[in-house]
């Protein structure tokens, strides 16, 4: 079973199709299926669906028409066409407009579409912790093109003031722009900004993560391959910088590129040309690039990781997203809104008692504006009472200072009362999921492995229930 929370929903007019989907996925994802579009919109306002696939020729509501309607009421889910005819027009443009993510060609193959699912999965848990001031409006904007200042990014006016001044500024011109950053800081949300606000805010918007793919897998992404170019090359596939072309393609942790894979991304940047894998042909593409990395890139080029003559041309400009802790000024409007997006999404509405205010301000925010959504989506999930209070946040004890004065409870101190409250919340998810350490883990919002740790240092033992 894939790690992600979200499900995937598959849609189709063909009973075939739906059963062969689910005995290939069922296992591997939360899968969903629909045998119509309205259906499918049902499905959707009951649970949060990650990735959507539509067969386009339906009757009644097409897929691409169901995908154009899922854009204004659900833009963080991925959109995917799956169709035996790869090069309609209908669908090209339904790409290029930010309806489809990408397209799936019938009968498609096995491997193919869970990879596409995976980086489905992946893109649209990313979305969810996208900083933004209305839960819709800026997706919406960015997709449709509309702009109005209830789309501006929380902490545009604060800690990010900095940087999207920058970023505005560097969308006018169409050099590469390098963007980096911890883990969880928005980098996608930034290079999304700059294409909105550049000349090539009509033409696609391609993101690619160049860590989720491996060597020869992402080199078939990126270029596109041939007929017969390899096992299970059953037909000619575009790659990402074609479907790009016109636009703008966002290559995600540039950091985690191979060495043959760097020196043909330079040959894109330096000539303006692709070679499929399995081609000779030379393709002109004419796309933007930005690329984002939380690696340290400099440090990676004289480690010899990292190509010098790639780097210099993928940092002509260079944004650095401050992590969270870094603009402490932006957490009580971000709490805000998380509170209203998750709140709305779950038909609950909860206040938060004002002491819970210091102690987000005293984290560390390791997973920085990613962790700040993901706690107050627990919080609101796992609260009883009309406010949100501490216990209902699951923060974790080493990421926090030592408590100051003011931070200082009745019965000792801060951590010492963190530390009590989170071996319960342990010890509680254990018992919920029947000593299964990996659902334990997902139901607190830590990895497996920090579950581990805990165990061990607070002497927990729970064996799992058969």
């Amino acid at each position: 079973m894939s790690s992600s929370a979200l499900a995937v929903l598959f849609v189709d007019d063909e009973p075939g199709d739906l059963e062969l989907f689910r005995m290939q996925f069922e296992g591997v994802f939360a899968v969903r299926t629909a045998a119509t579009g309205d259906e499918a919109l049902e499905i959707m306002a009951r649970e949060p669906i990650g990735v959507l696939l539509s067969d386009d020729r339906m009757p009644g509501m097409t897929g691409v028409d169901l995908l154009a309607r899922a854009v204004v009421s659900w833009p963080d889910t991925v959109r995917v066409i799956v169709s035996a005819y790869s090069d309609s027009p209908r669908l090209l443009r339904a790409i290029n407009r930010g309806h489809a993510h990408e397209y799936i060609v019938k009968p498609w193959d096995r491997a193919e579409l869970a990879a596409c699912m995976m980086r489905g999965l992946a893109i649209s848990e990313r979305k969810r912790a996208l900083v933004t001031q209305a839960e819709m409006g800026e997706l919406y904007a960015r997709d449709t093109g509309e702009q109005n200042d209830a789309t501006r990014m929380v902490g545009e006016r604060g800690g990010l003031e900095d940087v999207v001044g920058l970023a505005r500024r560097a969308a006018r011109a169409n050099a590469t722009v390098l963007i980096t950053g911890e883990t969880g800081t928005g980098k996608e949300l930034i290079a999304r900004m700059v294409h909105d606000a550049s000349p090539r805010t009509r033409g696609a918007f391609v993101r690619v993560n160049c860590a989720a793919l491996a060597e020869g897998v992402l080199e078939s992404e990126l270029f596109g391959h041939e007929q017969g170019a390899f096992t299970g090359a059953h037909r000619l596939r575009r790659g990402r910088f074609e479907i790009a072309h016109g636009g703008t393609i966002f290559l995600d942790e540039i950091g985690e590129l191979s060495a043959k894979v760097q020196a043909a991304l330079l040959r894109v940047l330096q000539e303006k040309e692709i070679e499929r894998v399995g081609g000779t042909a030379s393709i002109s593409v004419d796309v933007r690039v930005l690329a984002a990395t939380h690696r340290d890139l400099r440090q990676r080029v004289r480690d010899g990781q990292f190509r010098e003559d790639l780097y210099y041309r993928l940092a002509v400009v260079v944004l650095h997203v401050p992590a969270l802790r870094e603009r402490r000024q932006d957490i009580r409007a971000l709490v805000q809104h998380f509170l209203t997006k998750h709140g709305r999404r779950i038909g609950k509405q909860s206040a938060l008692d004002p002491e819970v205010t210091e102690y987000l301000e005293a984290y560390s925010w390791p997973g920085n504006v990613r962790e700040l959504e993901n706690m107050v989506q627990r919080a609101l999930v796992l609260a009883t009472g009309p406010e949100l209070t501490v216990e209902d946040f699951a923060f974790h004890v080493d990421d926090l200072p030592v408590a100051t004065a003011h931070l200082r409870s009745a019965g000792g101190s801060l951590r010492d009362d963190l530390k009590d409250e989170e071996r319960r919340r342990i010890i509680g998810a254990l018992d919920d999921c029947q000593g299964n350490q990996s659902k334990a883990a997902r139901l607190l919002g830590m990895p497996r492995r920090t579950l581990v740790e805990r165990l061990r240092a607070y002497g927990i033992t729970r064996k799992r229930k058969e």
